[in-house]
């Protein structure tokens, strides 16, 4: 599912058929362009230019390398920013359903006529302005009946927000897989853990030792008789 979401998304960015990227880009790092180029069946030049349009919206990075026994030329290793392109696709899926839902208010609200000869459809603000005459072909308007798009539309954002859901299940998987585990508390054997236990023992024993008082005996032959 997440392959099949980054797909969509890079066709949206960089064009039909730029979709095949993904397949050998997903769950790779550091992919040689020359190999892409060759995976892909297209120049180097026509695969530079779908990574250039994936790059500025930040889907993807790069690394370069430069080629000593080449003549010094630089290669440039990809990477799919799987993380990135799902959340811009997630904010842009949100940003469609909202536009659409505008529509939808629209043609709920107001009344649309259209000229059946040439197609052209008009608010009904611009066919009072044009005394419901057609300005292309002067036919006259005929009042559009709307329930056919408002249920078209209702489909349209309902299938949205259904696919919506699935991204942002994908988009929590990956979130989830970016936190850092907690370092793992190695358990003690039973050797070290007796080895630790003689040590404290030895250590509790020393500070109990008595300390020995210095002699004053020889101090008190050093001293001169008056």
């Amino acid at each position: 599912m997440l392959e099949k979401f980054l797909s969509e998304y890079v066709s949206i960015v960089a064009g039909s058929g730029s979709d095949k990227i993904v397949v050998v880009l997903f769950k790779k790092k550091n992919v040689n362009e020359f190999l892409i180029a060759k995976k892909l069946n297209l120049t180097i030049n026509q695969t530079r230019n779908i990574l250039y349009k994936l790059a500025d919206k930040g889907l993807v990075h790069f690394m370069r390398k430069k080629d000593t026994k080449g003549g010094g030329w630089y290669t440039y290793f990809w990477t799919l920013d799987e993380y990135k392109s799902l959340t811009n696709y997630r904010d842009s899926l949100s940003k469609e359903i909202e536009q659409q839902e505008a529509i939808l208010l629209t043609n709920k609200t107001k009344q649309f006529y259209v000229c059946n000869t040439c197609g052209v459809e008009v608010s009904n603000e611009q066919a009072l302005l044009n005394d419901f005459t057609c300005t292309e072909c002067g036919s006259v308007y005929s009042l559009k009946n709307s329930e056919q798009g408002v249920k078209e539309i209702e489909k349209l954002i309902q299938k949205m927000k259904d696919k919506l859901v699935l991204v942002q299940v994908e988009l929590d998987k990956l979130n989830a897989s970016r936190v850092p585990k907690p370092a793992k508390v190695e358990k003690k054997t039973k050797k070290s853990a007796k080895k630790d236990k003689n040590v404290k023992k030895n250590v509790k024993t020393k500070s109990k030792s008595p300390v020995k008082k210095k002699s004053t005996k020889n101090s008190k032959k050093g001293k001169s008789k008056k």
